[in-house]
């Protein structure tokens, strides 16, 4: 098949629909549809970034199909392909929504301006090499930069002030491919769960539990993202230290206060928004935490999974369990140096108690034998019992 010429070099960090438009302004003056029509390429289906259509002009064009594919978006009804990673739609777009008015001055020409891959990613606000927020485009979903940024727009020179967060860097060696800090913990997760986990984690904790994402600037959620990200990348011992942390920060009072309102936005978030694309492994980390710090009763969904054996059980439980009066519990738990001494009702009501640790104690209670029925079984009067009690002798022999 013959090259179209001249040639144009493909750039890595540009986008596949960029390069298109590209292509389009060099070969004719006219728009990148225009421009497939002239090629027999479906553009509908080139913009919407299947495969065979973006293999089919890199072929014509003189270019690897892995290198379009690699920077092309496939964009489905429920979700988006990029590189192998199912992902929201909402996560990465291909369309030209933001940009550095910088980088577009150095690109030269109007029709020279390309749309940078790592622009497109919802947790990208700034431009790391000029120093300068990401603008927004006239038209969020236009396909093609010349097509949507006017002369007031492309002046907008909004300097950032903090340095780079830490994710960025991490995101563009993963877009790259180049090495990475050894984080092994982060291999085999997508881009969007890495991300997602690190927004929520940090933001959590830096606004608190009732935090609304889309409420905070762009600033506010870097910052946050950046705060989870060092937590993150670390594992899941990490992630199990920030949640205690959130546990116990939570303005939680109530005794029949479950998950949402002790992790908040985190909990909802995993919860509930979470279900169409997998979250990654903070799911399992935080149901495992659930389950530790409530009595959370066998059959009981959490996080989308069954809990088939109890792991705790809370004081009111407890109760239910050996049928001993809360209050007359709260006393005999405290000598056992199980519940704090002094504790209100409330305050022992919010206990959850280990069930390896505790089933020991349910079976002696279970076990033992009444005060009135220890005369007969030893074979003593009340009054002999009264003082090996008083002895110390309370055990049987």
């Amino acid at each position: 098949m013959r090259v179209l010429r001249p040639y144009l070099p493909f750039d890595p960090e540009e986008t596949t629909l960029s390069f298109a438009n590209c292509l389009a302004l060099m070969h004719t003056g006219r728009g990148m549809r225009h421009f497939l029509r002239d090629l027999n390429i479906s553009a509908p289906s080139f913009v919407s970034g299947h495969a065979a259509e973006t293999s089919a002009l890199a072929e014509m064009v003189g270019v690897e199909p892995e290198e379009l594919l690699a920077n092309s978006v496939d964009v489905k009804q429920t979700h988006a392909s990029f590189r192998d990673q199912r992902l929201a739609r909402a996560f990465l777009s291909p369309h030209a929504a933001h940009f550095c008015p910088a980088c577009l001055a150095a690109d030269g020409a109007r029709e020279c301006w390309r749309q940078r891959l790592i622009w497109g990613f919802r947790h990208v606000h700034r431009c790391d090499r000029h120093g300068l927020w990401l603008a927004h485009s006239d038209n969020a979903s236009a396909e093609a930069l010349p097509d949507a940024v006017s002369v007031s727009t492309f002046k907008q020179r909004d300097t950032v002030e903090d340095p780079t967060p830490e994710y960025i860097g991490w995101l563009k060696c993963s877009l790259s491919n180049t090495s990475t800090p050894v984080w092994s913990w982060l291999e085999g997760q997508t881009l969007e769960q890495v991300l997602n986990a690190s927004e929520m984690l940090g933001a959590v904790l830096e606004h608190g539990h009732g935090v609304k994402i889309k409420k905070l600037a762009p600033i506010e959620v870097e910052q946050a993202t950046d705060i989870g990200f060092s937590i993150y990348r670390e594992g899941p011992e990490a992630v199990t230290e920030a949640l205690d942390t959130i546990h116990a920060t939570s303005p939680a009072s109530a005794v029949q206060a479950g998950p949402l309102a002790y992790y908040g936005a985190l909990f909802d978030w995993l919860d509930r928004r979470a279900n169409a694309i997998d979250p990654g492994p903070i799911r399992d980390i935080l149901r495992t935490h659930i389950t530790k710090h409530f009595a959370i009763e066998p059959g009981t969904n959490i996080l989308g999974e069954q809990i088939t054996a109890r792991t705790t059980y809370s004081f009111q439980a407890l109760s239910d369990t050996l049928g001993i009066h809360r209050q007359r519990l709260s006393r005999i738990l405290q000598k056992f140096g199980k519940v704090p001494m002094g504790a209100s009702d409330k305050e022992s009501g919010r206990i959850v108690f280990d069930a390896a640790e505790i089933l020991p104690l349910i079976e002696d209670f279970q076990t033992a034998i009444s005060l009135h029925d220890i005369p007969g079984h030893l074979g003593a009067s009340k009054r002999q019992v009264e003082v090996l009690y008083r002895a110390g002798h309370t055990s049987s022999p």
